[in-house]
């Protein structure tokens, strides 16, 4: 067994979940090529993430660990397997307590061991009486029905040696692959990925949109498709908003739109793909000092990221230039000189943002984050400079401002929308934010 300090053990479980969609990918890739089923397993012999929705290799695999001894007797094959592959330096191919066939390969990441991948559930021949004899012993020692066991062996994947070997190369090619990256590498490339897709979607979209308008206009003459309606200013208002309140993924989901339409109008044009980048970026750093973030931060940001914008050579590179700046400016809302509870502060941020309409109090989110309520207000207070309750506020206000400026609600209803039961206390919390009562604020976004 690993003698696993409690601290590492929570810096191991931390680098894993940042790599978490990395991993699903990789065991993804491995089940479709081979057809055999992989789980990722942690330092303690636990599955972490499985190929399949059950997490067992086979029938046999869940029959053994649905008691108590035999899920103890496969946590020990998980590790010992896990050193042998650490000792010799390449796939361990074994045969479990059951007798069924798997394999090991260990991810070693920036220096420390953080799990296995581990792969089988088959068999190399058909079960003879000698492994129906060792089967038996299994049987008395777990309590299981004989009769069940050799049901299910007959049912098991027969796969050749040669196969097995092939299938361990492959898991050992693919935790070298995931072992020689850095963790910054990996997300950059996945976050590259993922924006490349998702501006792909929405210049697919657009063009969809421009189709539909066409073929519209050939039944009505009156009618067109103008390109820069593809951009609207609510979609920039709601980037803003988000970055305002520091929601960092909602707001890259606008920011990939906005920039899939940017892309399409501006096909091929780089300078003016640059351009449009820039001013996207400026109002984004205005966006971040409405939001409480240092303006001197931001201006030094400003200086920096327009040095770096210059030196851009492609498109795709402009794209992850400015994701990167929305990142940063993000982050500045609520950033704090030494932030030692991101999680908690990210899970409390999270939990307001999607419960905001509901009559929430700190009891609330304290039982959803499962901390004291003092104890959760005293950090989140610490480490953003706000309360909870001014945190919700601003949350509520930022929804209000966007209902005023793009929808006919009126006042009433827009409080009830947000949050508030009592329309008058609602436009008391408005004002003292935003320094103007709601009715002002609609009339003044109509100018």
């Amino acid at each position: 067994m690993f003698n696993i300090n409690d601290k590492n053990e929570e810096i191991s479980q931390e680098k894993i979940s940042k790599i978490r969609d990395v991993i699903r990918w990789l065991l993804d890739s491995y089940y479709r090529a081979t057809g055999i089923k992989v789980i990722f397993i942690d330092r303690k012999g636990k599955i972490f993430l499985s190929s399949t929705s059950d997490g067992f290799f086979c029938k046999i695999c869940k029959l053994i660990q649905s008691r108590e001894e035999g899920e103890r007797k496969c946590l020990e094959t998980f590790h010992s397997s896990a050193l042998k592959s650490i000792e010799y330096g390449f796939p361990y191919i074994y045969q479990c307590y059951a007798g069924i066939i798997e394999w090991s390969a260990p991810f070693l990441f920036e220096g420390e061991f953080l799990g296995s991948f581990v792969s089988g559930g088959v068999l190399m021949r058909k079960p003879d009486s000698s492994f129906l004899k060792e089967i038996k012993k299994v049987d008395k020692a777990l309590g299981l029905e004989e009769s069940q066991l050799e049901e299910i062996l007959k049912r098991i994947k027969i796969v050749s040696e040669k196969k097995v070997k092939a299938a361990a190369d492959i898991l050992h090619i693919m935790t070298n692959y995931l072992t020689k990256m850095e963790l910054t590498d990996i997300k950059l490339r996945q976050e590259k990925y993922i924006q490349q897709a998702r501006i792909s979607e929405e210049i697919q979209s657009i063009k969809r949109k421009e189709l539909e308008s066409l073929e519209k206009e050939e039944r009505d003459e009156n009618s067109f498709f103008s390109i820069s309606s593809l951009y609207p200013l609510e979609t920039e208002r709601e980037l803003l908003r988000r970055v305002r309140l520091g929601d960092k993924e909602g707001a890259k989901e606008v920011l990939n739109e906005i920039l899939g339409k940017i892309l399409f109008k501006n096909a091929g044009q780089i300078e003016l793909i640059r351009a449009r980048i820039l001013e996207l970026a400026v109002v984004l750093s205005r966006a971040a000092v409405e939001g409480k973030a240092e303006l001197e931060t931001i201006l030094g940001l400003n200086f920096e990221y327009i040095q770096e914008l210059g030196k851009i050579k492609s498109i795709e590179e402009l794209c992850i230039w400015v994701v990167k700046v929305l990142d940063r400016f993000t982050e500045s809302v609520y950033e704090n000189r030494n932030i030692k509870n991101v999680d908690i502060i990210r899970k409390t941020r999270e939990f307001i943002r999607t419960n905001y309409k509901k009559k929430i109090k700190l009891v609330d989110i304290s039982k959803a984050i499962y901390l004291s309520p003092y104890y959760l207000s005293h950090i989140f207070k610490r480490e953003t400079g706000v309360t909870l309750m001014e945190y919700l506020a601003k949350v509520r206000i930022e929804e209000a401002k966007y209902l005023l400026e793009n929808t006919q609600l009126n006042t009433t209803r827009i409080a009830f929308e947000v949050g508030y039961s009592d329309q008058s206390y609602f436009c008391k919390v408005f004002k003292k934010s935003e320094g103007i009562s709601p009715y002002c604020y609609k009339e003044r976004m109509k100018r």
